[in-house]
C-alpha cells in the first residue's frame, strides 16, 4: 500500500512537472558518440596493426574511454541537457562532468601510438609542451571556469542574445579542461613531466582555486544570477535560492571526487613502481650472497 501510493507520488511529480524527463534526449548527439566509440574501437582491435608502434588495447583502457564518451553524450544529449537551461544544479551537473570526469578518462583510453599517430612528431616536440605546460594549463582553466561564473559574464552567456558566444565559451572550458587533465593522465610519456608528488601537488593546487567559485555560489543567501531569477521553478521543492546552493555543492562534490580518485590512482601508481624497483634491487642483490 505505502510502495504504491510512494510509486504513484512521484510518478505524478514526474508528470506534473513542466519538462518531461522523457523529452530532451538528443538523437544527434548519441549518433555521433555511438559513430565516436565505434570507430575507436575499430582503430584499436582490428586495425591496430596498421599503425606505426600499434598494439592491442587492454579491455581496461577500452572501457576507460567507452565512459568518458558516453559521460559526454549522457551530459550534453539527455534531459540533464534540455533542464540545464531551466536549473542552475543541472547546469552545473553538465558542467561537472564535463569537465571533471570525461577529460581524464578519454586521456586514459587513449594510448601511447593513437595519440602519436593523432599529432606529428613535429608538433609534439614544438607546440604541444606550449599548450601542456602543468603550470598554464591550470591556470587558463582556473581562470576561465571562475570568470565563467561572475555574474555578469554568465548571464551574459546563458542569456542566449548570442548563441555563438555560448558555443565558443563552453568549448573553450572543455578544451581547457582537456588540458588541465593532461598533466595528470598524460597519454605520451614524452610530455608527461610531472613525477608523482608534483601531480598530487597540481590536483591540491586545482582544488583550492576552484574553491572561490563554488564557495561564492554554495554561501551566497541570494539569488546572484540574473538568468536563474527569470528561469521558472521546475520543482516545488527546490526554491531557486536552494537550486542556486545545490548546484555549487554538485561542482564542488563532483570536482573533489574526481581530485580524490585521481589522488588514490597516483599514489597506487607511485607504491607499485617503488615496490618493483624495489624487489629489482633484491633480485640483483640475492646472486651476488650466493
Amino acid at each position: 500500500m505505502v510502495r504504491s501510493f510512494l510509486i504513484e507520488e512521484v510518478w505524478q511529480l514526474v508528470m506534473s512537472s513542466t519538462i518531461s524527463i522523457f523529452d530532451g534526449w538528443e538523437l544527434d548527439t548519441w549518433i555521433i558518440v555511438i559513430c565516436v566509440i565505434v570507430s575507436y574501437l575499430l582503430v584499436t582491435g582490428r586495425y591496430y596493426a596498421h599503425f606505426k608502434e600499434g598494439i592491442r588495447v587492454s579491455f581496461k583502457q577500452q572501457f576507460y574511454f567507452i565512459a568518458g564518451v558516453m559521460t559526454f553524450g549522457f551530459a550534453l544529449g539527455s534531459p540533464i541537457s534540455m533542464l540545464a537551461h531551466h536549473m542552475f544544479s543541472a547546469h552545473m551537473l553538465q558542467q561537472s562532468l564535463l569537465y571533471f570526469v570525461v577529460p581524464p578518462l578519454i586521456w586514459l583510453g587513449i594510448p601511447t601510438w593513437l595519440f602519436r599517430a593523432m599529432f606529428s612528431e613535429k608538433i609534439r616536440k614544438s607546440v604541444l609542451p606550449l599548450f601542456t605546460n602543468a603550470l598554464v594549463s591550470v591556470i587558463v582553466f582556473n581562470s576561465f571556469l571562475s570568470f565563467y561564473h561572475f555574474p555578469i559574464i554568465y548571464d551574459f552567456i546563458m542569456s542566449g542574445e548570442l548563441p555563438v558566444v555560448m558555443y565558443v565559451t563552453h568549448v573553450l572550458l572543455f578544451l581547457s579542461a582537456m588540458l588541465m587533465w593532461f598533466a595528470v593522465t598524460c597519454p605520451e610519456p614524452d610530455l608527461d613531466r610531472l613525477n608523482h608528488l608534483k601531480k598530487i601537488g597540481y590536483i591540491v593546487l586545482n582544488g583550492l582555486l576552484l574553491y572561490p567559485a563554488c564557495a561564492l555560489i554554495i554561501f551566497a543567501d541570494e539569488l546572484i544570477y540574473r538568468t536563474t531569477k527569470e528561469s521558472h521553478q521546475i520543482f516545488e521543492f527546490l526554491t531557486p535560492v536552494a537550486d542556486q546552493q545545490f548546484g555549487g555543492i554538485i561542482m564542488k562534490i563532483v570536482q573533489e571526487g574526481a581530485f580524490a580518485v585521481a589522488i588514490g590512482a597516483i599514489i597506487f601508481s607511485w607504491y607499485r613502481i617503488e615496490r618493483s624497483e624495489e624487489t629489482e634491487i633484491e633480485n640483483d642483490i640475492e646472486p651476488q650472497r650466493s
